[in-house]
């Protein structure tokens, strides 16, 4: 009865993940700013005119198809005896998708027009104000330190060997041993990972380019703060994450997943909100703004800069950070060194991390 059950449990979670993801892929292409669509630059009555709506109709059935083939494949390989299937259903749900979207982007290449807009380029650094000040942003980092301190009191009540890691039948499949790495490990990961998007939240704020529109409202400019909060949202979702799991060795396995996942998905829709208002203000004021101009209201960036739409790699661009053309937020500047130094600080040192501290039984 308890696989059954876990089975179960399991379902709803990746039911909850799909369908999230779903709405997320649904609605990007209304994210993106006015003069853009599926990352290409293109005069923004396009988007609504009858070819531009074929093209996003197109697309948002193909996202719809692609989640459900993830879904089968993840709920065909629930059986341990299929686990491949659910590793392949795991890895489509994450990328599966932008088939759709490189496959809609295709489709609007021939209609790219040029893009005019003035902009700011990053010659020197802003002055950097943290969102919430520097008591907010060490928030996330007390939570780690209160389990660490909490760990470290109860540390003879933790087994020599202890589960990290259970199946979907509920069984444990994953072991680490009480050592300093063993049960500190999931805290130095997640402190690595929160150091990761500090970093970029400080990026964001002092280094990222910020589009002006003439006369725009201020809320328009205020983006960059709007991406800070939103990271600082997700580094206390994360901190909250990496202590339960730390703490798992005394508490036992997780039954919550379901309701730690509902705090980042309703700061995720508010932040959507809040990015669309922002859009639709920026669009009304470009129309008023670029009467009769020759181009289009972008985001000032050449499109052959962007691979596949989604990576930014521009050499004569001293920016580090451009926004996304595609979803919500800003990416790295690829051509820059210090782009790739932010990559290992947030993939790299986690993944040793998390090999260092988890033991697996021979």
């Amino acid at each position: 009865m308890t696989g059954h059950a876990e089975l179960f449990y399991f379902c709803g979670i990746v039911a909850l993940i799909g369908l999230v993801e779903a709405a997320i892929f649904w609605m990007a292409p209304r994210w993106e700013r006015p003069g853009l669509f599926f990352a290409v630059t293109v005069a923004p009555e396009f988007r609504s005119n009858s070819q531009g709506r074929k093209i996003l109709g197109r697309y948002r059935m193909l996202v719809i198809v692609l989640i459900a083939i993830g879904w089968g494949l993840i709920f065909a390989g629930a059986a341990p005896q299929r686990w491949p299937l659910l590793i392949l259903g795991i890895a489509w749900m994450a990328f599966g998708p932008l088939i759709a979207f490189l496959i809609a982007r295709e489709t609007v290449l021939p209609h790219a027009a040029q893009s005019v807009i003035v902009q700011e380029m990053v010659k020197a650094p802003r002055a950097a104000h943290l969102p919430g000040g520097w008591l907010l942003q060490i928030g996330p980092f007390a939570i780690l330190a209160a389990a660490a301190i909490f760990l470290r009191v109860n540390w003879a009540r933790i087994p020599e060997i202890f589960p990290v890691h259970w199946g979907i039948d509920g069984q444990p499949n994953g072991w680490s041993v009480r050592t300093p790495m063993g049960v500190y490990g999931p805290l130095l990961m997640g402190a690595s990972i929160l150091a990761g998007l500090a970093l970029i939240t400080h990026g964001v704020l002092r280094e990222a380019r910020v589009v002006r529109v003439p006369g725009a409202p201020s809320q328009s400019r205020d983006f960059p703060h709007q991406v800070g909060y939103f990271l600082s949202g997700v580094e206390y979702f994360l901190a909250i994450v990496f202590a339960f799991v730390a703490l798992m060795p005394l508490v036992g396995p997780p039954k919550f997943a379901l309701v730690l996942i509902l705090p980042i998905i309703l700061i995720a829709v508010v932040f959507a909100a809040a990015h669309q208002l922002n859009q639709t203000s920026a669009h009304a004021v470009s129309a008023a703004a670029l009467p009769g101009a020759d181009g289009v209201f972008g985001d000032g960036t050449l499109d052959e800069h962007w691979k596949m739409g989604i990576f930014y790699y521009n050499p004569d661009d001293p920016a580090l950070m451009v926004e996304k053309r595609f979803g919500i937020g800003y990416t790295l500047n690829f051509a820059r060194g210090r782009a790739w130094l932010v990559l290992v600080l947030l993939m790299v040192i986690p993944l040793a991390l998390a090999f260092a501290a988890v033991f697996r039984k021979g």
